[in-house]
């Protein structure tokens, strides 16, 4: 049986801390478990969206206009993961 989770992040101009989230999560060895990652870059200008392309090519990258706001991203997030 394979159990799936999905992770749900929203970040602004935090690129050094979500690269090493995104390292974190990936080190995690657990059995049985598969991971969807959504992040969503809410109009980053520190080159956050195109560092997580270029590192992590499964993370799901959302873009958001910058005014979505911490709430905004993650419901936003959510709503992406739930289409699947």
């Amino acid at each position: 049986m394979n159990n799936k989770i999905a992770v749900l992040l929203t970040c602004f101009n935090r690129k050094e801390l979500t690269l090493i989230c995104l390292e974190m999560l990936y080190k995690q060895e657990v059995d049985d478990l598969s991971v969807d990652i959504f992040l969503v870059d809410d109009g980053c200008t520190d080159g956050t969206g195109a560092a997580v392309k270029d590192r992590f090519e499964n993370v799901k990258l959302i873009s958001g206009d910058g005014n979505l706001f911490w709430n905004g991203g993650m419901r936003l997030a959510w709503n992406t993961a739930l289409k699947g």
